[in-house]
């Protein structure tokens, strides 16, 4: 099992009886370093993804817990954070992170590249109020953690279709 543990600015593995294995990570901006980690996620591949919040990043580390890359960095465009919490990855292995700030989802391929972002400021469908957390499930819905609101909001991914 791992945990994000914030106020340590680590990520704590515990083995199948529940006792401590290892830690990753120290407070810093470097590669393998946490500023308030938040969520974590793996993809199909066995990749750790790590919500690093206040690095205003999602770290990226192999199935060897080695860093890969980075998404996003601290901005106001599209593509970029103010305050990355909750992550999760469909099964198409795309990467979903909800923004505090932001009011918002966004989603990005495997490499990192902006695809979508949804959601904005409110109390109705779609709006947020400071989402705090995010879950994929196995049939790729999407459920978001809208916090001041007092709710779940479940969304449901869609493949493209294609045409012959």
């Amino acid at each position: 099992m791992f945990i994000a543990d914030a106020g340590a600015h680590q990520v704590v593995v515990l083995g199948r009886g529940g006792e401590e294995v290892g830690r990753m990570g120290r407070r810093g901006s470097e590669p393998g370093c946490f500023n308030f980690p938040t969520q974590l996620a793996f993809d199909a591949a066995g990749r750790l993804y790590v919500s690093d919040s206040l690095n205003f990043r999602i770290q990226v580390f192999s199935a060897e817990l080695l860093p890969l890359r980075q998404i996003g960095s601290k901005g106001d465009m599209p593509g970029s954070f103010a305050q990355p919490k909750g992550l999760g990855i469909d099964p198409d292995g795309h990467v979903y992170v909800v923004d505090a700030n932001f009011e918002s989802v966004q989603t990005f391929d495997e490499e990192g590249r902006l695809l979508l972002s949804f959601g904005r400021e409110g109390r109705g469908p779609g709006e947020f109020w400071l989402p705090a957390g995010l879950h994929i499930d196995a049939s790729g819905r999407i459920w978001v953690a809208d916090t001041y609101n007092k709710r779940i909001q479940v969304f449901q991914y869609e493949k493209e279709a294609r045409t012959p």
